[in-house]
């Protein structure tokens, strides 16, 4: 028997349950003191994976305002996971950098949320998991 058509507002509706599952699942298990949200930690991955981006490639890169990019970072900043550095050519520009704090909590956090997402993603099969990522490639690259 086919499955019935999902509609928009039932994808809409999972996606939200589902991210809201993964934020969750990254709290129920962050480690005190350096608890961070799901957006801290992933802005703390991105940072470390494209070196020290500026503070407007934070703001395009997570889909955020400026001024929410600030807020993000400062948040980081404070914490001692994130350091703000000069541009070395164009002394009025900032660049952000993962302290080594941050290396450590992303270091922990990232065991941490691998174990959890095998949990959560470990009832697909290799088939499945390539379907979804695809798809999710494909709405990303889109937007």
């Amino acid at each position: 028997m086919p499955q019935k058509q999902a509609t928009l507002e039932e994808l809409v509706s999972h996606m939200f349950i589902v991210g809201r599952l993964m934020r969750d699942k990254m709290h129920k298990n962050a480690a005190a003191p350096e608890q961070c949200t799901l957006l801290e930690f992933e802005t703390l991955k991105y940072v470390k994976d494209t070196g020290q981006p500026h503070m407007r490639d934070v703001a395009k890169n997570f889909h955020v305002t400026p001024p929410a990019a600030t807020l993000l970072i400062d948040a980081l900043v404070k914490a001692k996971l994130l350091a703000r550095v000069l541009d070395p050519n164009d002394r009025r520009s900032v660049r952000v950098a993962v302290t080594p704090k941050g290396r450590q909590v992303l270091d922990r956090g990232i065991a941490k949320k691998v174990n959890e997402m095998k949990k959560t993603f470990g009832i697909l099969t290799p088939a499945e998991r390539t379907h979804f990522v695809a798809v999710l490639n494909k709405i990303i690259k889109n937007n």
